[in-house]
C-alpha cells in the first residue's frame, strides 16, 4: 500500500506543478488588455495636459511681464509730464511771460484761488 500511496501522492505533485505552470503560463485576457490600454492613454492624456497647461502659464507670464515693463515706462513717462507741468505753472514763471507780453501786475487785482 506504501506504494501505491506514493504514487498517488507523485500524481497530487505533479498536478500542482501542472496548476503552477498553467497559472504563470496564462496569458492576460482580452478585457485585461483593454483595461491597461484605457489606464496607459489616460495617464497619457493627463500628461499631454498638464504639460499644455503649463506652457499657456508660461506664455501668460511672459505676457504679463512684459505688461508690466509697460506699465513701467508709461508711469516714468507720466511723472516726466508731471514734473513739466509744475514747471510751467510756476508763478514766476506765468509773471515773467505776462510781462514781456506787455502785462502789469496790479496788486489790487490779484485773487488767490484755493482748490
Amino acid at each position: 500500500m506504501s506504494n501505491l500511496t506514493q504514487k498517488q501522492y507523485v500524481r497530487e505533485e505533479q498536478r500542482q506543478v501542472q496548476t503552477v505552470q498553467n497559472r504563470i503560463e496564462k496569458r492576460l485576457t482580452r478585457g485585461e488588455k483593454y483595461l491597461m490600454a484605457l489606464i496607459v492613454m489616460a495617464v497619457v492624456v493627463t500628461a499631454v495636459l498638464m504639460v499644455s497647461n503649463y506652457a499657456s502659464m508660461y506664455g501668460q507670464q511672459q505676457e504679463i511681464s512684459q505688461l508690466q515693463s509697460e506699465i513701467n515706462q508709461q508711469q516714468q513717462y507720466n511723472e516726466g509730464l508731471e514734473h513739466q507741468v509744475s514747471e510751467l505753472s510756476d508763478p514766476e514763471r506765468i509773471l515773467e511771460i505776462a510781462q514781456d507780453n506787455g502785462m502789469e501786475l496790479n496788486e489790487n487785482n490779484v485773487t488767490v484761488l484755493q482748490p
